[in-house]
């Protein structure tokens, strides 16, 4: 039998579900079998270090129990406030060089990589991003988070007619160019092959982002 609904349902991703529970906390659970405390462990690393990230109280097989965190989204501001864009973009790249200054999460090289850093990924709240969604957290190279993250934005497409998607185009453009202004874009570079032929391998992406992501690679390749 299935797991009862905890609470009220606040938001669906790709993989996972986030419902209210109460006091100020959230249930994120994932809809098949999962262990989240690898992402649990990482969140708990990162606080250490402050990174903002919401703080943890529970975990237990696909769930993971940690504060409700009020404030839109980037991706939900840029819907309201598409002249945003520039400073979202920028946000991003302090993101990854505020990570870059936190130490791996085992005794090896390299730092925390998030590999899934994107506006929908980063809640705006009064007193600054938090970032959500740990789930592909590990150690890792900069250039290859930084290469993530360069392609999630050169990439998404939102649901919506066709005007909606050449906004959007124009709208990423600029979110792109801000990020990459602000990142070392010839180390991103040399992961985005890598990168490109890691995403073409998820299940969740759909046709046009996969048929974007072999441009962006084909594009970069030359």
């Amino acid at each position: 039998m299935a797991d009862p609904v905890p609470g009220p349902l606040l938001g669906r991703g790709r993989a996972a579900d986030v419902y209210d529970v109460g006091g100020g906390r959230v249930l994120r659970r994932y809809r098949t079998e999962h262990d989240s405390a690898p992402e649990a462990a990482a969140m708990a690393h990162l606080a250490g270090h402050g990174f903002p990230v919401p703080a943890v109280h529970d975990v237990d097989g696909r769930d993971l129990v940690m504060d409700r965190v009020d404030g839109p989204s980037q991706l939900e501001v840029l819907q309201r406030r598409p002249w945003r864009a520039a400073a979202c973009g920028r946000e991003l790249a302090e993101l990854h060089h505020r990570l870059d200054r936190i130490p791996p999460l085992g005794s090896g090289e390299g730092r925390v990589v998030h590999l899934d850093l994107h506006p929908g990924n980063v809640l705006c709240t009064a007193s600054g991003p938090v970032v959500i969604d740990w789930s592909n957290a590990r150690d890792g190279r900069s250039a290859e988070d930084v290469a993530t993250t360069w392609l999630l934005l050169a990439v998404g497409r939102p649901d919506g007619g066709r005007t909606l998607q050449v906004l959007a185009a124009i709208l990423r453009r600029r979110l792109l160019a801000a990020f990459l202004s602000e990142v070392d874009v010839e180390a991103a570079r040399g992961a985005l092959a890598e990168v490109c032929d890691h995403r073409l391998h998820d299940p969740n992406m759909g046709p046009a982002e996969l048929a974007a992501i072999r441009a962006l690679a084909a594009s970069e390749a030359r």
